[in-house]
């Protein structure tokens, strides 16, 4: 009874719909130089106005919005449940998501200058409607681990991004290790979770770390956008 409460609780400390969030905090608050001379070339040295001015947007477009629109639904009976065990259920939510996330990443692209549009941001923007919509057409044939999906897209955006950057202590090691090793722990128990709520088997859960892990990384590295 305490394991089921205490994984019950970290699939709500950790639900996907809160990792768009997370994950721009840490690539926003972590400390950072950047490669160039450019300071802009660095998320932690962007303006204090720029960091609200995108907290505000990817609060109200990936968190209060979906989570609005998922409460209408349950209560149209559009959804069974928050849980959606059933995949069909999935369909309708999923389309909402997408179009938020890319409502997201369509106001940023079109209001922030320029000069504030980092390679790493935006691709971590684009990254997120990216594997929301791989997850849509997965669920076509299998359910996948959203969970899983969002717990290491934020660990691949993290990698990503410290490729990009240099360790402001100057260590040898690669920058934000520990952060990265930690947030890697973190996601393990987050699938362990939901594997032993019985929510996912272990296919569901490696595929949807897969896909998390695997397109925000390149997304974010490699600066992948429209």
């Amino acid at each position: 009874m305490i394991l089921k409460q205490f994984f019950s609780a970290i699939s709500y400390i950790f639900h996907p719909l809160l990792m768009p969030l997370l994950g721009i905090y840490l690539l926003l608050m972590i400390p950072t130089l950047p490669v160039s001379l450019n300071p802009l070339d660095t998320l932690y040295l962007y303006p204090e106005m720029v960091k609200q001015y995108l907290f505000i947007v990817l609060g109200i477009l990936t968190l209060l919005a979906p989570v609005l629109s998922l409460f209408i639904m349950k209560r149209n009976r559009i959804i069974g449940d928050y849980y959606m065990i059933d995949r069909k259920q999935r369909f309708y939510p999923y389309i909402l998501i997408l179009f938020y996330y890319f409502l997201a990443y369509f106001f940023v692209r079109r209001q922030l200058p320029l000069d504030y549009q980092h390679p790493a941001l935006m691709g971590f923007l684009f990254g997120l409607f990216t594997v929301v919509l791989i997850a849509f057409v997965i669920n076509f044939f299998t359910k996948i681990s959203l969970h899983a999906v969002a717990i290491y897209g934020v660990c691949g955006a993290l990698i990503g991004y410290s490729q990009t950057q240099i360790s402001p202590v100057f260590s040898e090691s690669p920058t934000n290790l520990y952060m990265i090793l930690y947030l890697l722990g973190v996601a393990a128990i987050v699938i362990g979770a939901r594997a032993y709520l019985k929510a996912h088997n272990l296919l569901e859960l490696f595929l949807g770390a897969l896909v998390g892990l695997g397109v925000c990384f390149v997304c974010v590295k490699f600066g992948i956008y429209l």
